[in-house]
């Protein structure tokens, strides 16, 4: 066999070890709820949502009861 043969099957042989370990240690993995799922709620009558924001656990929505009639363009 010729040198370029037996490297080709060497790199073959590595993906696919890698791929295997891979596999195996993504079935061992439990996967746990996301946060998407829980909290849902519903605006009550004449609320708006007047802003959001980002924190490290999720997402805050700030609720109003009126809405300003300000476009902002940035």
């Amino acid at each position: 066999m010729t040198l370029g043969v037996l490297l080709m099957a060497y790199v073959a042989a590595l993906y696919l070890l890698g791929m295997w370990l891979l596999l195996r240690s993504l079935q061992g993995q439990q996967t746990a709820a996301t946060s998407g799922t829980e909290g849902r709620f519903a605006l009550k009558e004449g609320q708006t949502i007047v802003g959001v924001g980002e924190t490290p656990v999720g997402l805050d929505f700030y609720l109003g009861d009126s809405v300003m009639e300000e476009n902002s363009y940035d």
